[in-house]
């Protein structure tokens, strides 16, 4: 069991973040990569944009399943055994998908990589939050952790177009499956549970009752809230731009001219810049709370989605991306600050994933149904255009949230 220091006198709390920034790195590659694929499937299997997307719609559905059911599980037991069985769900679903010749089983692959990966999310981010709670630097911590995401958004992007390109998708598929698993299986051996809260209570025991009590009362309180309503609005709002832009980016962008490998290099570095807006989303958060933080990244997003509607060359690509990914990752920082801020650390890790998995329920249909009004119309308009007006919606709806009396 870790205590506050290790042998060396280092918090320990500084290997934890270092782990679970690498869990993060495999949520950035399997949450931003899907794009790179999509189109090369559809070619090589003469199926439709839509049938390739209901593949991301069924992992979606199974990480809605997976962040739930991990948070709750990381509020209550050490985060290193769901790590590791998530490592090998997320291994399998992602690596089998190199033997896919049906929608069925393509469907069937990455429901199983998507009940892998929902524990990249819910366990680290309560994890990191609960090491550092009431430190100086815990909004600096925060923001550091998810910054995996952007970092390992911009390097399996980057690989898996290299892959797709030199090997064919099969081989690619196969090779990132067996890296998921090596980078989750190893990150498992090293996170650990905060001081407090190593080790488990006897299930009979005054304290174990008492704060089993205190823990279902925070979460009443949450869920019944106003704020936690409105919180969960702007997320599923957020989350469903963000699966349109992670499936349908690197298409829409070669289907105007721009090369593979700069378009692939261009949802990598939506990850990449979404990295100073993790950081400095959490540094800020010492004297900008995480409320404007959010509204201010949710308009930002909504402001420059319209700049996909006159897109026209690489330089005007990558203008966008820059934009939109710092906002995209301040946004993220503050949806998970605000909720620890708002609501306590008791059950930080349902809450993380019941609003998570609210928010990709309501995104998991949004590729198919962009994908579906593509091979309609012949044309990702509309959907750029309903996407920006929803996400300054969304950021007024945020502006006006109040912190409940009961934090």
């Amino acid at each position: 069991m870790p205590g506050e220091k290790n042998n060396t006198g280092v918090f320990y709390g500084w290997f934890a973040m270092l782990a679970c920034f690498a869990v993060l790195l495999v949520q950035g590659g399997t949450m931003w990569t899907f794009g790179v694929f999509l189109k090369p499937m559809a070619q090589d299997l003469q199926w439709s944009r839509a049938q390739v997307s209901s593949g991301y719609t069924a992992f979606l559905i199974g990480y809605v399943i997976s962040v739930v059911v991990t948070g709750r599980l990381s509020d209550r037991h050490s985060p290193g055994p769901i790590l590791l069985v998530s490592a090998i769900l997320t291994g399998l679903g992602f690596s089998l998908c190199s033997q896919v010749h049906t929608v069925h089983h393509l469907r069937v692959l990455l429901f199983i990589g998507g009940l892998g990966s929902g524990a990249n999310w819910s366990v680290p981010t309560s994890t990191v939050q609960r090491w550092f709670f009431a430190r100086e630097r815990a909004g600096l911590a925060l923001g550091i952790t998810i910054s995996g995401v952007g970092v390992g958004a911009f390097i399996f992007a980057l690989l898996s177009d290299y892959l797709v390109s030199g090997r064919g998708w099969r081989d690619a598929y196969l090779t990132v499956g067996i890296i998921f698993f090596a980078v989750m299986a190893a990150s498992s051996f090293v996170v650990k549970k905060a001081p407090g809260e190593t080790g488990a209570l006897p299930g009979g025991s005054n304290e174990a009752l008492n704060r089993g009590r205190v823990q279902r009362q925070e979460r009443r309180d949450a869920l019944r809230s106003l704020s936690f309503a409105g919180i969960t609005i702007c997320n599923c709002i957020a989350a469903a731009a963000f699966q349109i832009i992670a499936a349908h980016l690197v298409p829409y962008a070669t289907d105007i001219g721009i090369p593979s490998i700069a378009s692939a290099a261009a949802i990598g570095l939506m990850g990449g810049f979404s990295i100073p807006g993790r950081i400095i989303g959490g540094h800020l958060s010492a004297r900008i709370s995480w409320q404007r933080i959010l509204a201010f990244s949710h308009v930002g997003m909504g402001l420059f989605t319209l700049l996909l509607l006159v897109l026209q060359g690489t330089w005007m690509l990558y203008c966008y991306v820059l934009f939109y990914g710092f906002f995209h990752g301040s946004r993220v920082s503050a949806y998970l600050g605000i909720l620890g801020d708002f609501f306590g650390m008791g059950s930080l890790g349902e809450l993380i994933g019941i609003t998570m998995a609210v928010g990709i329920f309501t995104a998991a249909f949004a590729p198919y149904l962009a994908g579906f009004l593509f091979d309609v119309t012949g044309s990702y308009r509309a959907v750029f255009t309903v996407m920006s007006i929803f996400l300054v919606g969304s950021g007024i709806i945020a502006s006006i949230l109040h912190k409940p009396d009961t934090a």
